[in-house]
């Protein structure tokens, strides 16, 4: 064995253990990178669903506010209708005063209707003197007057007890609507902070996306780099072994001439001492080099 050989056959044997780590490095980037990509999957799997439950919050906030500004409008005009029937209220309670002042007393609506009904029955049906039944008219034309603002008392105290217990009514709507939007506000600054965690929670899910896609890249570059070292070594680790069975087969046929030629001498001297030839002798005499 030659220094050539020698030197061949170390070198194979560095390019097969740099084969080798070469291979295992690029197992383990393999490994790497389908991990990576199943981490991956499974971060844009969960971004997927904090996205629909960031719509589904978003809708629900909306709707929300809807309710919320649909019961801000309706207290509002609530809260114009007190407005309106504290002034009512107003007025027919000064109906009732001045009635009141005016009579001067509480008056029966019963007595007044019997006692006009009494003085127009005397005028039918008495022969009075004109002078008489002039008064009478009179009279009947005053407790008319008073029939008339008596009625007037009964339907303002009658139309102020319907506005007092419309203001009652109104007051204790306005009183549920203004609880319901507190509620309703609860709700929704429950969900705007819901809003904010999916949110922050959404850029966190992006950015070790960011980082993984980074990582898969890097291990995509060292893998192509140790793939191309490989390619080099494989073929250099082919040319090794071509060198090397090309030393052999060299060598192999610088052996087999020299028996070829050893045999060729003993032939030659067997023949000079007139010595009988053996068969292969003949061969090797007058047989082909090759």
């Amino acid at each position: 064995m030659n220094n050539d050989e020698n030197k061949i056959i170390n070198e194979i044997s560095e390019v097969r253990e740099q084969l080798k780590k070469l291979k295992n490095e690029k197992n383990t980037i393999v490994s790497n990178i389908k991990e990576l990509k199943r981490r991956k999957s499974e971060l844009v799997d969960k971004l997927r669903k904090l996205k629909d439950q960031l719509l589904r919050i978003r809708k629900e906030l909306d709707e929300l506010k809807t309710r919320r500004s649909i019961l801000i409008e309706e207290r509002r005009s609530l809260i114009r209708r007190v407005k309106d029937v504290k002034n009512l209220l107003l007025q027919e309670r000064e109906v009732i005063e001045k009635v009141k002042s005016e009579l001067g007393r509480n008056v029966s609506i019963s007595k007044l209707r019997s006692r006009i009904e009494q003085l127009e029955w005397r005028i039918i049906t008495e022969s009075l003197p004109l002078e008489v039944e002039n008064r009478l008219v009179k009279e009947i034309m005053k407790l008319e007057g008073i029939l008339e603002k008596a009625m007037e008392s009964i339907k303002a105290r009658e139309k102020y007890q319907e506005l007092r217990a419309e203001l009652k009514s109104l007051r204790v709507r306005i009183n549920d609507i203004s609880k319901d939007i507190d509620e309703l506000n609860n709700k929704i600054n429950n969900l705007r902070e819901s809003i904010g965690y999916v949110r922050n929670e959404l850029s966190q899910v992006k950015q070790e996306i960011s980082e993984i896609q980074n990582k898969i890249q890097e291990n995509v570059s060292k893998l192509v780099d140790i793939t191309e070292k490989i390619g080099g070594l494989s073929t250099r680790y082919r040319e090794l072994q071509e060198s090397l069975r090309n030393i052999r087969l060299s060598r192999q046929k610088e052996l087999e001439r020299a028996i070829l030629e050893e045999k060729r001498r003993k032939a030659l001297e067997k023949l000079s001492r007139g010595e009988r030839l053996t068969l292969e002798d003949l061969k090797v005499l007058y047989g082909s080099n090759e």
